[in-house]
């Protein structure tokens, strides 16, 4: 009994020794996430299942030595189960987005990874004899391998990403988005599953990527661009093409693919659908030619008239990219397009990529693909005013995305979902918005500190206020507002950026509806409006040319009056006259999305404001029968009094 008890005795001590050797395999490996090898994105999941394993490892010893310590006593011997814990380092690791990686710490967390996934499988080993020696289960030993198995997976995989961002194929630094949720694959949380689906598409089903397009689109999730972005980074080029090939259409509504790539796999797509359409109409022409008339052949009419829409939409997407490389433009990238129904579209003068400044300009009323072709005018125009005087020759990017449905002064007017007076249309335009710069952030390659730029104009600021809201502090470095009727907002300090500027004819009637109270009880289409707005206030929050706005206020200047609304003192022309050739409008436009903010004419701030509009509210609020609608007055450009409420 004496000599099985001192077998059993020598077998703990080997387990202890074991133990001391290897416990803290992974303890080097925490200190680094400790240190702040990583910050932010997948880095705290990362840190707790570090922390697991560490913990598991412990346990394993712990137990092999339980087990044999049992035995001893069983047979009447004297041992007692010796302390193994070792303090646990503190892994926690910052949540949230990411914020940074240290590149040494990194790659000595991959070696002390790969380090432990080389001596752990061998400690197990020997822990398995120690405890098939004690005649005890060896589970323990499987335990301790386990977590040398995982100690490799992870250095293996990390070592190739970090090769990866390291040494890109095109020779560019990894910009953030890839550090962000290149480095620990699926580590960062994931509650749409969108990782699920890119490695799924990556495998050879890209259709999966329709339902990651839809998940974008609702704007809902901030991520979804920057896994993106990782994921197509970290792809072997094979791979890329194979999708492009595959479906060029939903690589080119990626965001996060970058922006070269969206244009070429769009322009073939475009022309795909150019001679699909061509053909398809070829043939229900001749068919029609051949039918009787009767039911049918309206039918065939209307299939006839939707595909003939098509077709003017692709012109004039073709006419726009057109206008890249003249007079010394950039040429147009084609970023996305939709056609049928009222269409959507963006297109880019310049890479936005590769800018040091991007504006994306957001129509607003009436606007559609079949005539983007004065919005793109518009972009190409704020590229050239603010490629003139920029500063060091930094180069611009001028987008103009008609990426949601706008409303349409027709019989929809009336309708509370497309009003033009409702938010309706422009809440789901705002994710639509909010993913699409979420893709230029994730896709911008590090050149120095890039300016993002929102431009809204008319309608389409409704839809840039209320996208900023939802990515306060990421959204853009500034906004700029014009013919603005509201954001939905009550003040700038809302929107979470850093600069708002607001420019305002004095004669254009649309930006005065930011404060013209709709909301009266004797108005006839206040049941349409409510309850998107409270009593007595504007139908899209204050009225950004409001001084108790707190935006920024830039001289448009006035214009003679004429036209429909001249006896009103308003000129609907002027709603689009922002952007005209040597207008004190357009300088200052181009001088703003510069930075160069000491050149701006701006309105003067009377020392005094009126309090603001208070906060829109989502439910219906009661109104008086008592108020009435007066007609507004225009807004005066340089008056020392508020222009708005």
């Amino acid at each position: 009994m004496a000599g099985e008890t001192a077998g059993l005795e020598e077998a703990l001590s080997r387990v202890v020794r074991l133990a001391g050797d290897h416990i803290s395999a992974l303890d080097s490996s925490m200190r680094q996430l400790a240190a702040h090898a990583w910050v932010g994105g997948g880095a705290g999941p990362f840190a707790e299942a570090t922390r697991d394993q560490r913990t598991r490892l412990q346990r394993a010893f712990e137990t092999a030595a339980a087990q044999i310590a049992e035995r001893i006593r069983a047979l009447g011997g004297h041992a007692a189960v010796p302390s193994l814990s070792a303090p646990l380092p503190v892994a926690t690791a910052t949540r949230g987005g990411y914020a940074g990686m240290n590149v040494e710490a990194m790659t000595r967390m991959v070696a002390d990874l790969e380090r432990a996934g080389h001596d752990l499988p061998a400690a197990g080993s020997q822990l398995s004899a120690a405890l098939a020696s004690a005649c005890v289960s060896a589970a323990p030993a499987q335990q301790v391998v386990g977590v040398g198995a995982w100690a490799t997976e992870q250095a293996t995989d990390l070592r190739r990403r970090l090769t990866v961002l390291q040494q890109r194929a095109d020779g560019g630094m990894a910009n953030i988005a890839v550090l962000g949720f290149g480095l620990f694959g699926g580590s960062a949380p994931d509650p749409s599953g969108i990782g699920n689906m890119l490695s799924t598409a990556a495998a050879g089903d890209p259709s999966v990527l329709e339902k990651v397009v839809a998940a974008q689109n609702t704007g809902k999730d901030p991520t979804i661009a920057a896994r993106v972005s990782a994921w197509w980074q970290l792809l072997d080029p094979a791979a890329r093409q194979r999708l492009i090939n595959a479906a060029p259409h939903l690589i080119g509504s990626l965001n996060g693919v970058p922006a070269a790539t969206r244009d070429s796999a769009n322009r073939a797509y475009l022309g795909l659908r150019k001679g699909v359409i061509a053909k398809r109409l070829a043939e229900l022409r001749e068919l029609e030619e051949r039918m009787k008339p009767g039911a049918r052949q309206s039918y065939l009419r209307m299939d006839i008239s939707a595909l003939e829409a098509e077709q003017r939409q692709i012109g004039a997407i073709e006419k726009s990219l057109a206008m890249g490389g003249l007079n010394g433009r950039p040429p147009a990238l084609l970023l996305h397009f939709e056609l049928g129904g009222l269409g959507k579209a963006a297109i880019s003068f310049g890479d936005p990529d590769k800018a040091g400044s991007v504006v994306t300009s957001v129509p607003g009323t009436g606007s559609k693909l079949e005539g983007i072709g004065g919005d793109a005018a518009r972009a190409a125009t704020l590229w050239d005013r603010a490629n003139s005087s920029t500063p060091s020759h930094t180069k611009i990017a001028s987008v103009i995305w008609l990426g949601y449905q706008a409303p349409q002064l027709d019989a929809g007017i009336l309708r509370a979902d497309t009003s033009v007076a409702s938010p309706t249309l422009a809440q789901t335009g705002a994710g639509s918005l909010a993913s699409f710069l979420d893709g230029l952030h994730a896709t911008h390659q590090p050149t120095g500190t890039p300016r993002f730029t929102v431009l809204g104009h008319s309608y389409g600021s409704v839809v840039t206020g209320m996208a900023a809201q939802t990515r306060k502090g990421t959204f853009a470095d500034q906004l700029i507002l014009v013919g603005s009727p509201g954001t939905m907002a009550a003040r700038a300090s809302d929107l979470g950026v850093k600069q708002v500027w607001v420019g305002e004819s004095p004669q254009d009637p649309i930006a005065d509806l930011g404060h013209l109270p709709l909301s009266g009880g004797r108005n006839p289409i206040s049941g349409l409006l409510n309850p998107w707005f409270p009593n007595g206030a504007g139908p899209f929050g204050t009225d950004p040319s409001n001084v108790a706005f707190g935006a920024n206020r830039f001289v448009v200047g006035s214009t003679p009056v004429s036209g429909l609304l001249s006896f009103t003192g308003y000129d609907i022309g002027t709603h689009s006259g922002y952007w005209d050739s040597q207008s004190e409008s357009l300088k200052n436009l181009g001088f703003i999305i510069n930075g160069q903010y000491d050149r701006v004419s701006k309105l003067p701030t009377p020392k005094q404001a009126p309090p603001p509009t208070p906060h829109l509210t989502p439910h219906r609020l009661p109104h008086s029968s008592s108020e009435s609608v007066s007609p507004p007055s225009p807004a005066p450009q340089s008056s020392p009094t508020p222009t708005g409420d």
